[in-house]
């Protein structure tokens, strides 16, 4: 996938009717925002330039990719160079995530370097600081606007930051007003921290950029840093001046990732790469399931009508046969009413891929949810009602499909799996599965598969070892797990299977040794003076 320039037709759309295209006026100094054409509002505010800015702003953009243990992607998010270009400001609550020790900054060029280093991080505002093992000074950072969000009509910005983590789109709206963070916290039934900011509030046609994204000003100067805090009433954003202090208290050293502070703002967070399935795709995939599989001799009812002699009679001299329709059970399908056709598995598997990518979507809808867990829990609880037949077949299809190394990634899956040991790397937990007819091994996080799908939370318990379960998920990427070869897999939901055969002798018993908690490493607390900081930074 290619972190391309992408102009959005909504944000170009607006700005042509606002009559705010212009001709970009050339590049700035290396570590400083360019200067950019723009016009006055009758209000007095400048309206930036959206074509000078996808030419200039967007270099100075770039995606943030935090890697797990094991190298899977665990997160992502947008980010911008800062100053002299040797930080780039993301979303903290992306970075901060379990086991996540190295980052992967894209940019707008092709060029990607990794990190695993920050000089700032800042619970209150939910930002940090990433530093760049080299200062990238062609084309520079971006500064910090000196401007408020609360001039009258509000500040136009433009939002310029990853879509679906993949190309970089373009928003156009004005930043204003003031949220306090005590409204927030309210909004998410939480409590603020000590010195939480005043957040800003964007108002745009459309949802406008991801966690991290700079809104930015006629100036090129980076107003607010836009946040996805779950539950928060319309689109917020960190302003400068909150970012400015944050950094001027950071201590002036750099640790390691693996030492960043919890953020205290339920974020959310991207977790997969790609745009996400519309409702309507996934209630098509699933339609396309139940006719794919319904045996078409018997229409489903599992039963045919036949016609069978039941005796004669005589009628007017003549010897009559007595036949009567009788239901028989269907040898297509075995009774059953599904019947596993040659592409069938193809439909499984996009519904499970639908479903996770609805889950793992920040914008996914409470009802859209509700009913994607119902309709795949009902062609999970489907598999269970197959004969040995279709049962074979189609773990047979899901074997081979497991077993490509040059496919691509991520991909849905649908398996019958038994759980096997539990095994830990780089701080996580991940049970291990075998899959029915397969020498390949799973791995997914224990997290998981901590209930079924559908399961009352009381009700709450995880498939034990030898238990076999039907599972439905998305395929990451091919992992090495305790020197062995493991296919990783993100879980939509489970339930539990048919006993498909007994636990390999070869398996451990039991789980390993329960995981020590992980001390926390808090940084002593900033005097808050400037003591040449802003140098460190690369700030004013």
């Amino acid at each position: 996938m290619v972190f391309v320039k992408r102009l959005c037709s909504g944000s170009l759309l607006i700005a042509m009717a606002a009559g705010v295209l212009g001709v970009w006026s050339g590049p700035a100094s290396p570590g400083q925002s360019p200067a950019m054409p723009r016009r006055r509002t009758g209000g007095g505010a400048a309206v930036p330039d959206l074509l000078a800015i996808r030419k200039s702003i967007a270099p100075r953009v770039c995606l943030v990719r935090a890697d797990g243990a094991l190298g899977v992607p665990e997160a992502y998010a947008s980010g911008f160079l800062l100053g002299a270009g040797k930080f780039v400001i993301t979303d903290l609550a992306s970075v901060a995530r379990p086991g996540v020790q190295k980052v992967t900054i894209r940019f707008n060029d092709g060029t990607s370097v990794a990190s695993d280093r920050f000089g700032m991080a800042d619970a209150a505002t939910g930002l940090v600081a990433i530093a760049l093992p080299q200062a990238k000074k062609d084309p520079g950072g971006l500064s910090l606007s000196t401007a408020g969000g609360a001039a009258e009509g509000g500040i136009p910005v433009v939002v310029v930051g990853g879509r679906h983590a993949e190309e970089l789109d373009l928003a156009a709206g004005r930043m204003a007003g003031n949220v306090p963070a005590s409204e927030l916290a309210e909004a998410c039934g939480g409590k603020a921290p000590a010195g939480a900011p005043a957040f800003l509030r964007l108002y745009a046609p459309a949802k406008a950029g991801a966690a991290g994204a700079p809104a930015v000003d006629a100036d090129g100067g980076v107003v607010g840093t836009m946040m996805a805090v779950a539950g928060a009433d319309g689109l917020l954003a960190v302003p400068a001046g909150a970012l400015r202090r944050a950094l001027l208290a950071a201590e002036p050293a750099l640790e390691p990732l693996s030492r960043l502070p919890k953020p205290v703002w339920p974020v959310a967070v991207q977790t997969l790469p790609g745009e996400p399935m519309s409702p309507q795709e996934f209630a098509g995939a699933v339609r396309a399931v139940k006719l794919r599989s319904r045996c078409d001799k018997c229409g489903g009812d599992g039963q045919i009508v036949v016609k069978k002699v039941v005796g004669h009679r005589e009628v007017a001299g003549i010897n009559r046969t007595i036949v009567k329709q009788v239901p028989k059970r269907c040898p297509a399908c075995g009774g059953d009413g599904i019947i596993c056709k040659a592409d069938l598995y193809d439909y499984f598997a996009r519904v499970a891929e639908g479903a996770t990518r609805l889950a793992a979507d920040p914008a996914t809808k409470p009802s859209v949810m509700e009913a994607v867990v119902e309709n795949t829990g009902t062609l999970l609880h489907l598999l269970l009602k197959t004969g040995d037949t279709f049962r074979r077949r189609l773990a047979e299809v899901a074997a081979k499909d497991l077993e490509k190394e040059k496919a691509p990634f991520p991909r849905g899956v649908v398996v019958y799996a038994q759980r096997l040991e539990t095994v830990r790397h780089g701080g996580r937990a991940y049970m291990c599965l075998r899959p029915y007819r397969s020498n390949v091994r799973l791995a997914v996080p224990t997290a998981n598969l901590e209930r079924a799908l559908g399961a009352e939370p009381a009700k709450a318990r995880s498939p034990g070892i030898g238990d076999w379960i039907v599972l439905a998920g998305l395929v990451r990427a091919s992992v090495k797990l305790n020197h062995c070869r493991a296919v990783y897999v993100k879980a939509f939901g489970w339930i539990k299977g048919p006993d498909l055969g007994p636990l390999p002798s070869s398996s451990e018993k039991a789980d390993s040794e329960k995981e020590r908690p992980r001390r926390r490493h808090h940084k002593r607390p900033s005097s808050g003076r400037n003591d040449g900081r802003p140098d460190f930074f690369g700030v004013e």
